[in-house]
């Protein structure tokens, strides 16, 4: 007995299938069908790559206003510390003990006696007359009495 894979008397009955042929055929392009269902889907993949990447960048940029909010809070804290410290340097160059002192010894300067002080009251008159050295009284005795005795000569 042959064996049965070499006896083609068992195909011998049978019609032989023949695939049909392809032809090609200038000129005519086949539409590209596309489903409500794939379109649905394609628009949910879009919006949510969108959001993701919305979702991303916002993240970023809070991240970076973050630091820089700590930047400028640090330079804040650093400029209260200096000027803290400038204003206490500043208090006590300015205190009245230091003043004094700076002013007896660099600048040669003293405390005024109370023989220097002259008190005004005005009364009428809205100007101060210093009082006058004698040199100046005699000056002005000699002009009275020489306005005098011109206006006494004069008929």
């Amino acid at each position: 007995m042959a064996q049965a894979a070499y006896d083609l008397e068992r195909f011998a009955g049978r019609p032989l299938e023949t695939k049909p042929r392809m032809r090609a055929v200038e000129g005519k392009k086949q539409k590209l069908k596309i489903s409500a269902e794939k379109i649905k889907v394609i628009a949910v993949c879009v919006v949510m790559v969108g959001l993701t990447a919305g979702l991303l960048e916002s993240q970023a940029t809070l991240t970076e206003l973050t630091t820089q909010i700590q930047s400028t809070q640090r330079q804040l804290v650093n400029a209260q510390s200096d000027y803290n410290y400038l204003s206490g340097v500043l208090d006590s160059k300015t205190s009245l003990k230091n003043v004094e002192q700076i002013a007896t010894t660099q600048l040669g300067l003293m405390k005024l006696d109370k023989s220097q002080i002259t008190y005004v009251t005005l009364e009428s008159e809205s100007t101060i007359l210093r009082p006058e050295t004698g040199f100046e009284r005699f000056s002005d005795f000699l002009s009275n009495g020489l306005l005098s005795l011109m206006d006494y000569l004069d008929p």
